[in-house]
């Protein structure tokens, strides 16, 4: 069957409603997940070890990222590494939150970026193959729950709003 002129424009007028269509279902303000962070992604986690029981978790969020959400992360990641380190317990002896406040940058072709902040949480956890306090939890179940509890959430539209305002103000920053 030969196509006609008629044909190709439909086919891609179909072409361009699908793409359009996906688009308008994106959502805008995606939430950190369970990943590492680092230079091209800044949001989710990262570590620090001090001793071979003891690391600082940090995690950053996007912009809309309650910080709730922030601080399960890292405490997911404190029962991951507990995990991969094959200590059983885990506690976490402080939190720590904070915002990461960034600059606007001038584009090489005009224009700029937007001033930026992330909300961040910051854990000093403690590990143990036995727990020497009532303070200690299951690393293993811990992680399951915690990492269960991030793939199901969603966070609805006005807690992102929300979170967005909170960390620009931390920030100085107006919305």
């Amino acid at each position: 069957m030969r196509k006609t002129p008629s044909m190709v424009k439909a086919a891609l007028a179909a072409s361009c409603a699908g793409l359009l269509g996906a688009c308008a279902g994106a959502d805008l303000h995606p939430v950190a997940s369970l990943s590492a962070s680092n230079a091209f992604a800044p949001s989710g986690y990262s570590e620090t070890k001090l001793s071979d029981t003891q690391y600082q978790v940090k995690a950053t969020g996007t912009e809309a990222t309650p910080k709730t959400r922030i601080e399960k992360i890292a405490r997911a990641r404190a029962a991951q590494i507990a995990v991969e380190q094959k200590m059983n317990f885990y506690k976490v002896a402080s939190v720590a939150y904070g915002v990461k406040c960034t600059k606007g940058q001038a584009l090489y072709k005009g224009g700029s970026t937007a001033d930026g902040a992330r909300q961040t949480v910051q854990l000093d956890v403690l590990y143990a193959k036995e727990p020497a306090d009532e303070g200690y939890v299951s690393a293993k179940e811990s992680f399951e729950t915690l990492s269960a509890e991030l793939t199901s959430e969603t966070i609805p539209p006005e807690a992102k709003t929300q979170a967005e305002q909170e960390a620009r103000a931390g920030c100085g920053q107006t919305t």
